[in-house]
């Protein structure tokens, strides 16, 4: 008879058979590197292999029959009862089954280590017990923390290194903008230069023909309308002045100046200009620092700022003047862009008017650019302003917002030189006669200016000869030996300037004066052609007044005379 049965037909297995069965549990259980754990339905431990053993440090003996709550940290005891609770139940535990999960252990030693487990149900003699495998994840934690802590710290790399690309990114946008605006207040300044130049010389010849026509005039009337056109042609000077000194050609006299001591002294006038509805009140520093510059320059530029602000407040507000020490290193510009390394003076008017948005206050400083409505401003106030703080070696910047205000600072350079200055001189309309009909060579190019220059002179009482450029100077101071002043322009045709002939006479000529005139920038500033002013030389700036033009000669003929020149 032949036996044609399966294994699945076979019988229960044979107690040999149970017991190799077992055996290769056991093996198992032994060899694995994870804990296994059994709990009956009271859950209390039934099963603890040796990977249990190596995980918590205890020994079988110590923990079988022992509850399960001896390996949960007391914390987590009453979420884990609430857990396996939760597992009991039928549909939701075939959810949870199985599943991997992290949850937290506690060693015989107390110490508590993250695990990841899979809990699985066993039913069986109307009995539930569970089975629990685990895994010690500590060192995967730790990796994972160190590598968090990696990305962390190369995220905070990322973006510090962002910020300071952005940083100088904003920077380098800043300084091209700054480059730009310096170009384009360089073409201005060229521009309005050239200009001035020439209404300098129209304004010689208007000014000089109108002082020649009023002695000549019999009526009160008709002295009376050249005033006015001498005045007009003074207001006209004081505006292409203020062009040269935007376009920062214009001749500055430089002196020692407390800044202290100027403020206070122009209160005055400062609370005259600005009216009663507006309050003024000065911050000054101690021991501030001296500052050498034009103090005519100084006053105007404090005294325009200090109406800007008045005109900021048609409803009243308060003014502030402050003056202060400011030292700046390299890398400062960051805060105030365009400032130069150095220590400087500085005084800042501060109103609390009706302020101005970016684009506007970005325009603040051109020429000509005004808010004010027509008829209440040139645009020349703070271009003039800007242009005398760069040719001192200073700087000016503006803050505003809208609504909320105006601070504008000039910062003029420190000096160690004592101070000579408490305010502004003022000048006197003395006219000053020739003493002993000198001689004078007037060279000028432009033959109108020549020709009004000649008929003031002769009408000082001097004895006059002209040229019309420097080649021609020269032959006829070579020619006429008792010449002893000449009067020359500075810019002039022919390959020669004012300046070169000066030179020529101070080495071929020595007891000769000399006077240059100019009404444009290079000639003010000393710097035509490569040449300055030849020693001894004094500069008469167009257009000057029939006073002005005496003293400058006088006061050209006394010091060479008292040199010991001829």
């Amino acid at each position: 008879m032949t036996s044609d049965s399966s294994p699945a037909d076979s019988g229960p297995a044979s107690a040999s058979e149970l017991t190799e069965i077992y055996a290769s549990i056991g093996a198992l259980l032994s060899i694995a590197a994870d804990g296994i754990i059994a709990i009956d339905a009271d859950h209390r431990i039934t099963l603890f292999n040796e990977g249990a053993e190596r995980i918590f440090g205890y020994s079988k003996a110590e923990i079988l029959g022992q509850p399960l709550s001896i390996l949960i940290p007391s914390r987590f005891r009453v979420s884990h009862t609430h857990h396996i609770a939760t597992l009991e139940m039928g549909q939701k535990a075939s959810r949870l089954m199985g599943e991997r999960q992290e949850i937290y252990g506690v060693r015989k030693d107390g110490s508590e280590f993250p695990a990841e487990a899979s809990i699985a149900m066993v039913a069986g003699a109307g009995k539930k017990s569970f089975l629990a495998v685990l895994r010690d994840i500590t060192e995967r934690k730790r990796t994972e923390e160190i590598l968090a802590g990696h990305a962390r710290e190369l995220e905070l790399r990322v973006r510090e290194r962002t910020a300071e690309l952005e940083a100088e990114i904003a920077r380098r946008e800043e300084a091209q903008a700054q480059l730009i605006q310096s170009q384009r207040m360089e073409a201005f300044g060229q521009l309005t230069g050239g200009v001035a130049h020439d209404f300098n010389n129209l304004l010689t010849i208007i000014t000089g023909n109108l002082e020649l026509l009023s002695p000549e005039l019999g009526s009160d009337k008709a002295t009376n309308y050249v005033k006015r056109a001498l005045e007009a042609s003074e207001m006209a000077s004081r505006l292409t002045s203020r062009l040269l000194t935007f376009a920062r050609r214009r001749r500055l006299e430089p002196r020692v100046i407390d800044m202290n001591e100027l403020v206070l002294g122009m209160a005055e006038i400062v609370q005259r200009a600005i009216g009663a509805h507006i309050s003024l009140s000065t911050i000054l520093a101690p021991e501030l620092w001296l500052t050498r510059a034009d103090p005519s320059e100084v006053e105007n530029a404090v005294l325009n700022l200090v109406i800007n602000a008045r005109d900021a407040m048609p409803k009243g507000g308060r003014i502030v003047v402050e003056t202060r020490n400011a030292a700046f290193s390299r890398g400062d510009e960051v805060y105030v862009p365009g400032i130069r390394k150095g220590e400087f003076v500085v005084v800042s008017i501060t109103d609390t008017g009706v302020g101005m948005p970016p684009d506007i206050a970005a325009r603040a400083f051109e020429p000509f650019f005004t808010t004010k409505p027509t008829g209440r401003g040139t645009g020349l106030g703070l271009s003039t302003i800007y242009g005398f703080a760069q040719q001192t070696g200073g700087h000016v910047t503006l803050y505003s917002e809208p609504d909320k205000g105006t601070t504008v600072s000039l910062y003029l350079p420190r000096t160690v030189e004592a101070s000579e200055v408490k305010g502004l001189s003022k000048g006197e309309d003395e006219i000053v006669f020739a003493r002993n009909s000198e001689t004078v060579l007037v060279v000028e190019d432009n033959a109108d200016v020549r020709e009004v220059t000649l008929q003031r002179i002769e009408g000082l009482g001097y004895v006059v000869l002209e040229a019309s450029n420097a080649p021609e100077a020269i032959k006829v101071l070579q020619d006429t030996p008792d010449v002893q002043l000449v009067v020359t322009d500075v810019v002039m045709p022919g390959g020669m300037s004012g300046f070169e002939l000066a030179h020529w006479i101070n080495e071929n000529k020595p007891g000769v004066a000399v006077v240059c005139t100019s009404g444009f920038a290079e000639g003010a500033s000393g710097h035509h052609q490569g040449l300055g002013p030849s020693p001894g030389c004094a500069m008469l700036h167009k257009p000057y007044g029939r006073a002005e033009l005496s003293k400058v000669l006088s006061t050209a003929l006394a010091a060479k005379s008292g040199a010991g020149g001829a």
